[in-house]
């Protein structure tokens, strides 16, 4: 098959809409047909969000760089089905995925009267090219949000890794999604959450379900060394951590990230501490607090709600002193409060406030509001602002921090 073809079938998958269009036992029956690529492997369960993509992108090159075969299978919301799935931390191959569509198709074919939704394509998909790659262990990124849960087929979990608070709107949702994960069975949980009524109910659903749950030691954490292009810290007793950002929000997530991975090392699986700081160094494409332009300085980060844009703005006022008199991009999704996220910067002035994407009804007392149909667009604009404009923030899903800092580096010729 041609990759054109490939995509082409994938794509012909309608999404699905509500948890009531996932069908455990449909996707669990084309496993089993596909030959029980959902049983043999460890799996880990990450939720998705900002500090969920994060911390599963750091722990995957930890587990990459302690030398074991490691495969992740995200979310296909906002991402191909090709994108969706990464071998050792890299897009998959176009020989393997057209190898893999083609043996799906096969067997999924067989099922005429059963209507399959593209996430349960993609995930089938995944967990065959996972088990063709011969990965150890299998990250499950996001596929419990909004309470479509598509990991179940794969549990129990040899570990679930939940690195951050939930708030705002959706949050009674995605926060029992996470408990329901808990329940189906793992070895152990490790939690970001602290000292919230989320952290209250994960802890609840562990001690009902019998597994431990250990959390950060946000206490031992020291910053030796920042700027804007690199964060030194010292952790646990070890020093010379290094990350590639100074977010604040990836502080967290590394902390998080080092304590999943002395959590498989409870369970047997050799991770020495030179693949955590290797692992940590290295990663790349957090998606948190990346600078892409110097002149005018451009920062992409998946923040979306308020309780994620605060610590983009403290680490901004980390490295350049107090920020004011900026532009932002922002682009809302369907349950995201506009207003709630433009609160963040009270007291900051903002040149420019670039809507893109969503049509919204909510009252904002500014003159300043651009409205943009694609980040295509709001790029454009920005950019045709020239060298007034000396700091744009640009923040969303991490889709949409994916998509805004591609139009920026072809618009700029990066």
């Amino acid at each position: 098959m041609k990759y054109s073809n490939s995509l082409k079938y994938m794509n012909s998958f309608s999404p699905a809409k509500t948890g009531a269009d996932i069908s455990q036992k449909r996707i669990a029956d084309l496993c089993k047909r596909l030959g029980r690529v959902n049983v043999g492997t460890r799996y880990i369960c990450v939720p998705d969000g900002s500090a969920g993509h994060a911390c599963a992108v750091l722990l995957e090159n930890i587990i990459k760089s302690s030398e074991h075969s490691v495969g992740r299978i995200m979310s296909c919301c906002g991402f191909d089905s090709r994108s969706s799935i990464l071998i050792g931390g890299e897009t998959v191959s176009i020989e393997t995925y057209n190898k893999s569509v083609t043996a799906l198709k096969s067997v999924a074919k067989n099922d005429p009267d059963d209507m399959y939704t593209k996430e349960e394509m993609v995930l089938a998909l995944g967990l065959l090219i996972c088990k063709l790659e011969a990965c150890e262990y299998v990250i499950l990124e996001g596929l419990s949000k909004d309470c479509m849960a598509l990991d179940a087929i794969c549990a129990p979990y040899d570990l679930i890794v939940i690195p951050t608070v939930y708030e705002g709107s959706g949050a009674t949702e995605r926060i029992k999604a996470m408990c329901d994960v808990i329940r189906r069975g793992t070895r152990e949980v490790v939690s970001g959450n602290q000292r919230s009524d989320v952290y209250n109910k994960i802890s609840q659903a562990c001690a009902i379900s019998g597994v431990r749950l250990y959390i950060p030691a946000k206490a031992q954490f020291e910053p030796t060394e920042i700027s804007s292009r690199k964060l030194c810290f010292n952790y646990g007793g070890k020093e010379g951590y290094t990350l590639r950002t100074p977010s604040h929000i990836l502080r967290d997530c590394a902390m998080t990230a080092v304590e999943a991975s002395l959590a498989l090392r409870r369970g047997g699986v050799k991770m020495p501490w030179s693949g955590i700081f290797n692992g940590l160094s290295s990663a790349s494409d957090t998606r948190c607090f990346e600078i892409i332009s110097a002149s005018p300085i451009i920062v992409t980060d998946s923040a979306r709600v308020r309780e994620e844009l605060i610590p983009m703005l403290k680490t901004a006022d980390e490295v350049w002193g107090a920020v004011e008199g900026f532009s932002v991009v922002v682009a809302p999704d369907k349950k995201t409060s506009l207003a709630s996220m433009l609160s963040a910067f009270s007291g900051r002035k903002l040149n420019n406030i670039v809507l893109v994407g969503r049509e919204t009804d909510e009252e904002l007392n500014t003159d300043n509001l651009i409205r943009c149909s694609s980040a295509k667009e709001a790029t454009k604009e920005l950019l045709g602002l020239g060298k007034s404009e000396k700091l744009i923030f640009c923040f969303g899903s991490v889709d949409f921090a994916v998509e805004i800092k591609s139009e920026f580096f072809k618009a700029m010729n990066i």
